[in-house]
């Protein structure tokens, strides 16, 4: 129906941009610029600097190779190992955990509109899709918060990890600061967010009767006019009309004496 396709404009905007923040989740899950460390020692760091991620951790080298070739070494942080702190494994579940729901937001909001866009029109159902795929959106967003605020509190506060001797990392750097995957999780779920609450701010335009436009109501006065003075003037009351009009007529004085003139 196109007036009730109509009315969900801002829900088709923010469904995009839902897309949008559900694709940037999923991005920033895989990244490894979660923590950025500032190594003094560069005995196997070389470039002094390593980025710690929620499922890895990898920095540049030219010494685990060959001297003179420089590749990025990295290693994988599992949620079995122990040596991580829990906020990881806070973060490993959650980020998951948002993915999955943000995928299943997707698919009740495309289902929304198609059947808004092909013809369902029901209040209840259009209201409880849309409701349910708001909540989805929101619980994706929360997600992300918690994994993105708990990480970058880590940061703030310069917390260690004892990472094993494989890793070849320090347990606590010089120096460590944010890196852009929490600020991209952070627009992320401002993304998701946004469009939670506009699809759970849905309501069902209310139902009004035909629109008469002005040219069509002048003309039905105009003939419903005409048909009340047809019938008040029908043939037998004009008969009756003419015949009381000669009843009470009286002859013309000058008339009369113009015929008289003339005879002469």
């Amino acid at each position: 129906m196109p007036y009730l396709a109509d009315t969900t404009n801002l829900q088709f905007i923010s469904f995009w941009l839902g897309a949008v923040g559900w694709i940037l989740v999923a991005v920033v899950a895989g990244l490894m610029e979660w923590r950025i460390w500032y190594v003094a020692d560069r005995t196997i760091i070389t470039s002094g600097v390593a980025w710690v991620g929620i499922w890895r951790t990898c920095f540049f080298s030219d010494r685990l190779v060959s001297p003179g070739l420089q590749v990025m070494y990295c290693q994988h942080i599992s949620m079995f190992d122990t040596f991580a702190p829990v906020e990881i494994y806070v973060s490993q579940v959650l980020m998951v955990l948002g993915i999955l729901t943000g995928a299943v937001g997707k698919a009740v909001s495309l289902y929304t509109f198609r059947n808004i866009f092909f013809g369902l029109n029901e209040a209840r159902s259009l209201r409880i899709t849309f409701s349910f795929g708001g909540a989805l959106y929101i619980f994706s967003s929360v997600c992300v918060v918690i994994s993105v605020g708990w990480n970058m509190n880590s940061v703030l506060r310069n917390h260690t990890i004892d990472f094993p001797a494989n890793f070849y990392m320090p347990s606590s750097p010089s120096t460590q600061e944010v890196g852009s995957a929490m600020y991209v999780g952070i627009s992320a779920a401002i993304m998701l967010l946004f469009c939670g609450i506009v699809f759970l701010c849905y309501t069902f335009p209310e139902r009004h009767g035909p629109k008469i436009r002005l040219g069509d109501r002048l003309e039905s006065i105009s003939v419903s006019s005409f048909n009340t003075s047809h019938s008040r003037y029908t043939p037998s009351a004009v008969s009756r009309d003419n015949q009381s009009s000669h009843e009470h007529a009286m002859d013309n004085p000058a008339f009369q004496s113009h015929e008289n003139i003339s005879v002469f």
